[in-house]
């Protein structure tokens, strides 16, 4: 685990020192903040982290358990020495949408496999839990959105400048994005739920034709009070049109419901 939260907050290092806070381009939550505050005040943006997070850990201690939060404080510690102590790279600056593309990369590929090692680096997403704790009807997702728009507003009023902002968006989306290919994989794919009258020709499409198991479940028409199949399969994001028009091809009257399956495992897909 330690070798781990090293390589992640390696990477995180290299993305600030590198290519965000020495072009004024933020990251979202407390490294954001971080950020600012060594633009005002040249403090250290490692030990402001860690800093603001120590209430944190003080309120966390009890609520989300020893072996989580030591794994956690571990992480942020080793994260803020590094992006402080820094690295001998030079510093980028000479496309700014490269530096916000790369740096938030980097910095999502860091702390995507410290989160797989089931530890954070504290901040926003130690407030995130503590108020689904308190307040269950509101999400995690609503929190880091909130905290990231505020952090990006006042990025954009301490440099001064609209592309701040701009740039900053474009490093949370980056960095947001990256963590979910590291946390879940790229085996994401489509769940289809077919309702049809006519099963067997539909399962032999999905069964013959695109090499996809189906599961059926038995059911009856909400209005109509007729008994129809409901039929579930999962495929990938390429094959989901084509077996679509297949289907519409035996049954135009099938009702379908296609939603984003973010993680497949099982046979056929990625391994448990």
């Amino acid at each position: 685990d330690l070798l781990v939260f090293v390589f992640g907050g390696a990477l995180i290092s290299v993305a600030i020192n590198c290519f965000l806070s020495s072009n004024n381009i933020l990251n979202g939550g407390f490294t954001g903040i971080a950020t600012i505050l060594n633009y005002l005040f040249n403090i250290p943006i490692g030990f402001t982290i860690f800093a603001l997070n120590i209430p944190l850990f003080l309120l966390a201690f009890k609520k989300l358990g020893t072996k989580f939060l030591v794994r956690t404080i571990s992480a942020t510690v080793i994260m803020s020495l590094f992006i402080d102590m820094g690295f001998i790279l030079p510093v980028y600056s000479n496309d700014l949408l490269l530096c916000t593309i790369f740096g938030g990369a980097l910095s999502g590929i860091g702390l995507g496999i410290i989160f797989i090692r089931n530890a954070t680096t504290g901040g926003v997403d130690i407030i995130a839990k503590l108020i689904k704790m308190s307040f269950p009807q509101i999400s995690l997702g609503r929190t880091f959105l909130v905290f990231d728009a505020i952090v990006t507003l006042l990025g954009g009023i301490v440099y001064g400048n609209l592309e701040s902002m701009l740039y900053a968006t474009v490093t949370i989306f980056v960095s947001s994005q990256a963590i979910d290919y590291i946390v879940f994989g790229v085996n994401r794919g489509s769940m289809l739920f077919v309702i049809t009258e006519n099963c067997e020709s539909i399962k032999d499409i999905a069964i013959n034709k695109f090499q996809r198991g189906i599961t059926i479940l038995n059911g009856n028409g909400g209005y109509t009070n007729n008994k129809k199949d409901i039929m579930i399969c999962v495929c990938d994001d390429n094959q989901t049109n084509k077996l679509i028009k297949e289907i519409k091809k035996v049954d135009e009257d099938a009702f379908f419901v296609v939603t984003q399956a973010r993680q497949i495992l099982g046979k056929g897909f990625k391994n448990i």
